[in-house]
């Protein structure tokens, strides 16, 4: 009897050993689930406030005070002011390249050369 003990085959304890693992794993998942983890929660306050919602729920239901505006002057009308001839800013060769590979075309200047 001993040499059939020393042959055996481990596939059958493996076996065995899952099984027990996956029922045991069934039955403490099961008793998790229909434990009540929530007890007292019925039983509490349905909201809980805190100094901030008494303050806004004060500053909501309190009527603001109108503020008296004081007339104003009547301003003069502004001098119609001349535009300021637009000047085209001097664009290099290399300002044109910068520009172009950051995709910058539009801002480039198309009458410069581009290398």
């Amino acid at each position: 009897m001993a040499k059939a003990e020393r042959h055996s085959n481990p596939f059958g304890w493996i076996l065995l050993g899952a099984l027990v693992g996956a029922i045991a794993t069934a039955g403490v998942l099961l008793m998790a689930s229909s434990m009540n983890f929530n007890r007292g929660y019925e039983e509490g306050p349905t909201e809980i406030r805190t100094a901030a919602d008494d303050a806004a729920a004060a500053a909501a239901a309190a009527r603001p005070t109108p503020v008296a505006t004081a007339p104003k002057p009547e301003q003069p009308a502004p001098a119609a002011v001349a535009p300021a001839p637009a000047e085209q800013p001097t664009v290099d060769a290399q300002m044109a390249d910068d520009a172009a590979a950051a995709g910058m075309t539009s801002r480039a200047g198309s009458e410069q050369p581009t290398n």
